[in-house]
């Protein structure tokens, strides 16, 4: 059996997978701190505290259904949450310690160091792939570098979220090209840190780890693991990928025509370009896939399900009871209620860190649902606006899938699909970077990727509202947050 960790950015996902496609899944989850605004953190040692947990629970929930356990896994394969970085030293007994809290692709402290990208020159910041923002490693590493400097002095390297929890399995420091390529420090054009770059930003580049593909080893359980975790010392473990790589592996999506969905605690809407390709920069990111040479553009929306489980909390709702109450009226006018849903600011298309999020157009008559709902199809109109900009300068899409945890709710696959305007194909099979990361365990040891999910099509609902629903939605954006000179 193969195991796939998930470390997302409010919980872990472990996944034990057999060669005929058969999974068995638990999670975890971990809290996200927001000790000032515009600022998000997680302890490191909560990932390790839930990873152990969640295996736990896995063992016995394998055992009870009699499809093995923990100590049947061949193999072990990462995926996880991008951008965040964690800098860690070697302690003496070869463990790996992080000196600072991880700072995650939600931060906006980097905001205030995107002028020392914007002044270089227009081809050096070509070869990077991507927009400079806040939340990317570039840009937290940059902020680290100015206000809290002795942290990088001690450090040895600066890990990426997965990569460090993989470390505390194997010791090993390194990552994949995936994460590499996220991080504003990588050159896409030669397929390595970005040397020149790194130096006139005057980062240390001897911080950053050795990249290797997504399906190479990366050292094997450690007795000091074992004993913690339960999977068997000496299990080799596979480098695995960023959680959107990691899922589009998952779902075997090498396809330029097919679209990608997902709205995890962020929203992203990706699509395969052509191997080899180097995009212009635009308002979408370029990543490197887990699939050597394979690369993809995706619209990263920062407020997915970040933002509904804000407005779940403040609201007292829990999803499996709003679902069921939306059920049949998913194509009902809501009327002049409407969310914005930019709790963190928010990367495609607008790149503004700034950007608030509001409920507008209330009045007495609203109760709890109208608010959820009104929240819902507020996330639904970014994700449409994250899919108009991927396709901006490309033909649309012919088949747009949905993945992730919130594809098992039909209200929700109905209502983004009558927002989106368009069919689409769902997987029931829900934990798609879980299974991919399951999946480069396999790889690593040379076998064949156990059969894909299955797609079910969904006709898009219809209703004459919604044109002109979205259409407020831009507007009242654009009224709050006017375009900056």
């Amino acid at each position: 059996m193969y195991l796939g960790i998930d470390l997302g950015t409010g919980s872990v996902k472990v996944m034990l997978l057999d060669r005929a496609g058969g999974a068995v899944s638990a999670s975890h989850i971990y809290p996200v701190l927001a000790p000032a605004p515009g600022r998000a953190e997680t302890d490191p040692e909560e990932w390790l505290r839930a990873l152990e947990q969640a295996l736990t629970d896995l063992n016995t929930r394998a055992r009870d259904r009699g499809t093995g356990s923990l100590k049947d896994v061949r193999a072990v394969g990462f995926s996880g949450q991008m951008h965040g970085v964690v800098p860690v030293k070697r302690g003496g007994d070869g463990t790996t310690e992080a000196l600072h809290p991880a700072i995650l692709w939600a931060d906006g402290r980097g905001a205030a160091e995107l002028e020392r990208y914007h002044a270089c020159p227009r081809e050096m910041r070509g070869r990077l792939g991507n927009r400079p923002a806040s939340g990317m490693a570039g840009t937290t590493l940059l902020w680290l570098h100015r206000n809290a400097p002795a942290v990088l002095e001690r450090a040895d390297a600066v890990l990426f979220p997965k990569d460090y929890v993989r470390a505390a399995l194997t010791g090993d420091w390194c990552t994949d090209y995936s994460d590499a390529s996220g991080s504003l420090l990588y050159d896409f054009r030669n397929r390595e840190w970005y040397g020149e770059l790194i130096e006139t930003l005057e980062l240390p580049a001897t911080a950053l780890p050795e990249i290797r593909d997504s399906v190479a080893p990366a050292g094997h359980v450690t007795a000091a693991a074992a004993a913690r975790f339960g999977i068997p010392e000496g299990t080799p473990v596979a480098i695995g990928a960023g959680d959107t790589p990691a899922a589009m592996y998952g779902s075997r999506l090498t396809d330029e025509a097919v679209a990608q969905i997902s709205v995890g605690t962020a929203a992203q809407a990706a699509r395969p370009v052509a191997p080899g390709v180097l995009p212009p920069v635009s308002s979408v990111n370029l990543f490197e896939g887990a699939e050597s040479r394979l690369r993809y553009q995706v619209a990263a929306m920062l407020n997915g399900g970040l933002a509904l489980e804000w407005v779940r909390e403040r609201l007292g709702f829990d999803w499996d009871g709003l679902y069921a109450r939306l059920d049949g009226s998913v194509t009902d006018d809501p009327g002049e209620i409407l969310f914005l849903p930019y709790l963190t600011g928010e990367r495609t298309p607008h790149l503004n860190p700034d950007a608030r999020g509001a409920w507008v157009g209330l009045s007495l008559h609203h109760d709890t649902d109208d608010l959820a709902r009104a929240a819902l199809l507020g996330v639904a109109c970014t994700v449409r606006l994250g899919m108009e900009t991927l396709e901006h300068d490309r033909a649309p899409a012919d088949t747009v899938r949905l993945v992730g945890g919130s594809a098992r709710y039909a209200a929700w696959r109905q209502m983004l699909s009558l927002v989106l305007e368009r069919p689409l194909e769902y997987s029931e099979q829900t934990d798609g970077s879980a299974r991919g990361a399951a999946y480069t365990a396999a790889r690593l040891l040379g076998e064949e990727l156990p059969a894909g999910p299955a797609f079910v099509h969904q006709d898009a609902p219809d209703a004459p509202w919604v044109q002109r629903y979205y259409e407020r939605f831009l507007e009242v954006y654009g009224a709050l947050h006017p375009p900056r000179m």
